[in-house]
């Protein structure tokens, strides 16, 4: 299990490295005083798409949609089975329990051809990425079995895509530089280096958002600051090395947890602006 302050590195070593990249280079920069963020708020939405399969055997491979808020979320399948059409539909509910991956439970219902069957699961959205995850589920359930009803095993595998969706009482940044636009590209131009504050405020708001609506369930009142270690331009391509702390307030306890560490982000050029191409920690 993830301790709370590795909890807290996942969440703000991705966020701190990219805006890093804006700042100045050299020995001076690791003397400038730490730069600080925070965000407060509800969290944003996290919507998903992707697909899904399991058994009993009517789970075959289906499309999936899913969102969640805060502590509460749905999901709704469908597909076509030898029976007929299957659609499903879960309400999940997402505890503040302090574990490396979001969790939650879930209780749903499916219909395929004159059937129907109801189910009790848990489930966690493992994170691969920025944006993919893995959704794994167990549980139970209770499906027609000739002529007849029967408890049976309720699993389910899925991969999906999800992305941060901004409501009217999404997350208050401050610090951050959120918001920035894309610049308008008339045509190609060499990499600029003044372009970075720009690319590392989008930067900042894309993992921001990401992480608060995925851990938000579990953890609240994010703050980081950092020094530059480090910054390395090699023609259309940047890399910057930072030393960060951060916190996140758990909700269940109101504990507060903070980590801290180096971290790595890399740019690349794309004609008119920057992009974030990758972070390690």
């Amino acid at each position: 299990m993830m301790s709370g302050a590795r909890a807290v590195a996942v969440i703000v070593a991705a966020l701190v490295v990219a805006w890093s990249a804006a700042q100045p280079t050299g020995d001076a920069a690791g003397q400038e005083p730490p730069a600080t963020v925070q965000a407060d708020g509800a969290p944003p939405a996290l919507a998903a798409v992707g697909l899904t399969a399991g058994f009993p055997s009517y789970q075959t491979v289906a499309p999936m949609f899913s969102v969640q808020a805060g502590h509460f979320g749905f999901q709704a399948k469908a597909s076509w089975t030898p029976a007929g059409p299957f659609v499903g539909v879960q309400l999940r509910g997402y505890p503040p329990v302090p574990v490396p991956v979001p969790l939650y439970v879930g209780v749903g219902a499916g219909f395929y051809g004159r059937d129907l069957s109801y189910h009790a699961a848990v489930g966690a959205h493992v994170p691969l990425g920025l944006n993919l995850r893995l959704d794994l589920e167990g549980g139970v359930a209770n499906v027609p079995l000739l002529g007849d009803r029967t408890w049976a095993p309720h699993l389910s595998l899925g991969l999906s895509y999800a992305f941060p969706v901004q409501t009217a009482s999404g997350p208050g940044v401050a610090g951050a530089g959120a918001n920035a636009p894309l610049p308008a590209c008339q045509a190609p131009a060499q990499p600029d280096a003044e372009a970075l504050p720009a690319a590392v405020a989008r930067t900042v708001e894309e993992w921001l958002l990401s992480a608060r609506a995925t851990y938000g369930s579990v953890y609240t009142d994010l703050e980081y600051g950092y020094r530059i270690a480090s910054t390395r331009l090699d023609g259309a391509a940047a890399t910057v090395v930072i030393e960060y702390t951060g916190s996140v307030r758990e909700i269940a306890t109101g504990q507060r947890h903070e980590a801290s560490g180096r971290a790595t982000g890399t740019f690349a050029w794309k004609g008119c602006y920057w992009s974030n191409t990758g972070v390690s920690y």
